[in-house]
Order: structure tokens, then C-alpha cells, then sequence
């Protein structure tokens, strides 16, 4: 993809790693990154389509691109997009990126603090 994630961003969470039948559905649909937040999209095995979208509502992508095997893709924040799993074995998962200090990074930082180890 043609964005990339600021070097002084953090990462605050991955996901578990999904297949066809673990997927979350709003995966599917049209959503978009947080504010401030970077999605790291990482394919393991097979390949998902991803599609960018000028807005919300927009039927058409403004663009599309094909993730394949140990290929990543990134998604800025606040941009409307939805992924398709384009074979059956495909897996993947997200990784999240936060600017330093700001809330989303501060989570992290709390989180980290009152997990239990």
C-alpha cells in the first residue's frame, strides 16, 4: 500500500491471527481506523483484497490492492476501508500504532501497567 506508519508511532495492540471462519464481519464491511491510528494489516498464508474508499457511503473503491503471503499493508487513520479474504486458507492479522503520548498510546501504557503478569 502507499502509506506508511510515522517512525516515532508505537505499537499499542495486535489481534489474534483470523482465517474464513474466524474473520470479524465488520472486517467485511466499510469501517475505518481510529483517529491518530495506524492498522497494520500482515497476511501469514493466502491473500486478502484490500479497498479504500473516498467516504463512508462510496460503492466504488478509490483504490485496491492485493495482499499476498508475508506482505503487509497499511491503513491511515480515519480512512474508510474493507478487506475480501481471497482464498480459502488465508490468514492474517492487525497491528495497531499510536503517536507517542497520545491517548490511544497512553492506553497502551495503562493497560501494560495494570495487566497481571
Amino acid at each position: 500500500m502507499r502509506y506508511r506508519i510515522p517512525a516515532d508511532y508505537k505499537h499499542t495492540r495486535s489481534t489474534p491471527f483470523w482465517d474464513q471462519n474466524t474473520v470479524p464481519k465488520a472486517l467485511l464491511t466499510h469501517h475505518n481506523t481510529k483517529k491518530g491510528v495506524y492498522g497494520r494489516l500482515s497476511v501469514m498464508r493466502g491473500a486478502v483484497k484490500y479497498m479504500g474508499f473516498n467516504a463512508e457511503h462510496e460503492a466504488m473503491p478509490e483504490w485496491e490492492v492485493t495482499i499476498s503471503a508475508g506482505q503487509f499493508g497499511v491503513s491511515p487513520p480515519e480512512y474508510w476501508h474493507r478487506i475480501e479474504l481471497l482464498t480459502a486458507d488465508t490468514y492474517f492479522n492487525l497491528d495497531f500504532f499510536a503517536a507517542p503520548g497520545s491517548e490511544r498510546e497512553e492506553e497502551r501504557g495503562a493497560q501494560r501497567v495494570n495487566s497481571p503478569r
